[in-house]
């Protein structure tokens, strides 16, 4: 039986920084004699330095509370916080506050209370701006932006992230900053934009070494991030190199800690290597290490591997137990990467178990919880579907799924996801009886395989190639049928052609040597202008570098003033300033948006309007939540702007968007917005947006508006020499229509 193949992104091990959590660097074997004489004492301590009003002194009491609680995780820390917290008289003391929101959130974070951790770090940050503790406030941002990414939020975590970028950048902080820039890495990573994430890690990498020594704990954990970008780009064996050096620090500093996680990661390239004993023992020693602190993430991600291991060893009730026991954790905490992983294990159990409907059930429900189509893990549950519907017969669908699979795999360029898809192509053709297609794919397959066809895998190809060697015989005898009819005429003429090849040959030799002063003369200019082309190609690449750069910086900048105007709105207390500084805020997301897709694209002129309102759809939807049920629906061609153009569309479409989720539901719980972008005629377009809300008021009048949206809006279609028409039908509804020429001064 086949094994299927789905790389999710956390069976890679990611290992999130977070600057204001304590990392268990020491164990304590005697727990408990310290929670009895040493919890007691601090408790002590702290009131009295509360009554004494000495802040720093409860911080620093409480930080080693937290430290204590981090390796024991035993209920008395949670208690002991939750307690001082609920404390009246510590509200007058934000500092103090903030430091036990965030001590708490560490515990449950290491709990593996996701959502808890969030909620108490969210607590933190507002508690460290009032006491204007901007570094700390930092911090938690960081926290945020890791518990963000865990839960998919992709771009929420990121602008939490650059948050903290000026505020690093103010202190010369660079372990701080090095710490940025490793998270930022890791949400590209999860996406699967490697290249970026590789970016990112050489800014880590550098700060890194201007301040720590090579043995530091510190860079275990970004070797192990690194092992996994690396071992997505066919770079596996600098990946293992850099897994061998943590392991060399983890065990110099006697951190049973990171041993223990290395282990769970040198798990999988064990199962790889096909030594499953050794695998089964690392991951025996991981669990039992964290099985004693209570880490309720760490246990389930360990069980989801050794269900992972009992179905590589053909032992699928153990696979389903362990799967299930993962999954039902998983599900309890919203986790949905990782939920997504375990269901689609467990579709691979029920495809070995030849369950071929259950499996694709389980496949189904996987694709709930892929928050980006262009990764490896969509391009896996595609493949997966496809797979399992072959079984069943069901070739031209499963044809279908195979090759989105095959497209994606393609631009994501990973060499085994690509074999696989070959070989899936080639059993899918052979099921249709089309043997020509199945050889050229299998074919495909044999050149992308890192080793040698097994015996299995030879037969098969042997197979196919006779049949369709087969098809061409048959078709040879046909053909000899009718040759032997004509093989007397050519006989007849086979004489005159022996005259009039000998002419032909004198000619030939005359001709010959005409063609070759001509050639070498030619090869002499083609030098020279290759040698030119080159030049020329260097010089274009080192622009369009230049240029991606210039556009990286720009969205960069714009991001930053992005998060800037986020922090500032934090502290004001108006709320018309704030809606305005909000509104800013979504101009300037609006803009950085066009500048991310043009330095993400080959093409560094055209935006792809259909990805950008996605995404700006997404943005604004977040930043104007409320608990009302409001849906955006979007109906956006493939159509690529031109810079120029698109920018102006892009902030009409935000004024817009942003104008129905602000006013046009205030006394309705339940509505629908409708963005529409098409293309009328070659060059012409049609943008609508409209909203089922309470419409708009009869005497608007778009020239005499104060509204700064709507004067824009108006300002916006004057540029693109466009048409705006405004309608209630109840809701509002905006249509304008425009075309692709000079912009208006």
């Amino acid at each position: 039986m086949r094994t299927l193949t789905f790389e999710s992104m956390k069976n890679k091990f990611t290992f999130s920084l977070f600057i204001f959590l304590l990392s268990p660097l020491i164990s304590f074997p005697q727990k408990s004699q310290w929670l009895t004489d040493s919890l007691g004492y601090y408790q002590k301590k702290y009131q009295e330095s509360f009554k004494l009003q000495d802040i720093e002194k409860i911080k620093d009491i409480t930080f080693i509370i937290e430290s204590k609680g981090i390796d024991s995780l035993d209920p008395e820390f949670f208690k002991f916080f939750n307690q001082a917290i609920e404390n009246p008289e510590t509200k007058q003391f934000p500092g103090v506050l903030a430091t036990l929101y965030k001590g708490i959130g560490t515990l449950e974070f290491y709990r593996g209370e996701i959502n808890v951790a969030k909620e108490a770090f969210r607590n933190a940050k507002t508690y460290y701006l009032k006491d204007s503790a901007f570094r700390s406030a930092a911090g938690m941002a960081m926290n945020l932006g890791v518990m963000q990414e865990r839960s998919g939020q992709y771009d929420s975590a990121i602008m939490n992230y650059y948050e903290t970028i000026p505020i690093f950048e103010s202190l010369a902080d660079a372990k701080s900053l090095s710490n940025v820039y490793e998270n930022i890495g890791l949400v590209y990573y999860q996406q699967s934009q490697f290249d970026t994430t590789i970016f990112y890690y050489n800014k880590t990498d550098s700060l890194l070494r201007s301040y720590l020594d090579s043995m530091d704990l510190r860079w275990v954990g970004f070797y192990m991030n690194k092992n996994s970008v690396l071992s997505k780009i066919n770079r596996q064996d600098e990946g293992l190199e850099l897994l061998l050096k943590a392991f060399r620090i983890a065990e110099s500093n006697k951190n049973d800690y990171y041993i223990s996680r290395l282990s769970s990661n040198m798990s999988d390239i064990y199962e790889l290597k096909g030594e499953t004993d050794k695998q089964y023992q690392a991951l025996l020693r991981s669990k039992n290490f964290f099985q004693d602190r209570a880490n309720q993430y760490e246990i389930a991600m360990l069980d989801y591997k050794f269900g992972k291991y009992h179905y590589h060893n053909t032992s699928m009730d153990s696979a389903e137990y362990f799967s299930q026991k993962a999954l039902q954790y998983f599900k309890s905490k919203d986790l949905g990467e990782e939920t997504g992983m375990v269901l689609n294990q467990m579709g691979n159990i029920a495809f070995t178990q030849e369950d071929y409907k259950k499996a694709v059930d389980y496949y189904e429900q996987t694709a709930k919880y892929i928050k980006n189509e262009n990764t490896e893990s969509y391009a896996g549950f595609l493949f997966n579907i496809g797979y399992a519907l072959n079984k069943e017969k069901a070739y031209s669908k499963a044809l279908e799924y195979i090759n989105k699979s095959l497209e994606i795999r393609k631009n994501l360029k990973n060499l085994t996801d690509l074999r696989d898809a070959y070989q899936g192509l080639a059993e899918t053709y052979q099921g249709m009886g089309d043997f020509k297609r199945a050889y050229d794919n299998l074919a495909l397959f044999h050149n992308y395989s890192d080793s040698v066809f097994n015996e299995v895998k030879n037969q098969q190809l042997a197979e196919l190639e006779t049949k369709y060697e087969t098809e061409k015989k048959d078709q040879a005898i046909a053909v000899l049928e009718n040759e032997r009819e004509l093989q007397e005429l050519r006989g007849q003429k086979q004489q005159a052609q022996i005259y009039l090849s000998i002419a032909g040959l004198i000619i030939f030799l005359a001709m010959a040597g005409l063609f070759f002063v001509q050639a070498k003369t030619r090869k002499n200019l083609n030098k020279t202008l290759s040698a030119k082309n080159k030049e020329i190609a260097k010089q274009n690449d080192e622009r369009e570098l230049l240029l991606k750069e210039i556009h990286h910086r720009v969205k960069n900048n714009l991001q930053i003033i992005s998060s800037l105007l986020s922090m500032q709105t934090r502290g004001l207390a108006d709320d018309k300033v704030k809606d305005a500084m909000k509104e800013s805020q979504s101009r300037v997301k609006t803009m950085a948006l066009i500048h991310e897709k043009l330095y993400q694209y080959e093409n560094l002129s055209k935006i792809n309007m259909q990805e950008y309102m996605l995404q700006l759809s997404d943005f604004l939807t977040q930043t104007y939540r409320s608990e009302k049920q409001i849906e955006v629906h979007i109906e956006a061609e493939e159509i690529n702007l031109d810079m120029d153009m698109a920018v102006p569309v892009g902030l009409i479409t935000n004024e817009l968007l942003s104008n129905s989720l602000k006013y046009a539901f205030e006394h309705l719980e339940v509505g629908d917005i409708y963005i529409k972008f098409s293309q009328t005629e070659p060059g012409a377009y049609r943008l609508l947006v409209e909203d089922s809300g309470k419409g708009l008021d009869e005497n608007l009048d778009i020239d005499k508006t104060r509204s700064l949206g709507l004067k824009l809006v108006r300002t916006l279609t004057r540029q693109i020499n466009g048409k705006l028409k405004i309608t209630s039908n109840p809701g509002a509804s905006f249509e304008i229509h425009f075309q692709e020429e000079v912009l208006a001064a």
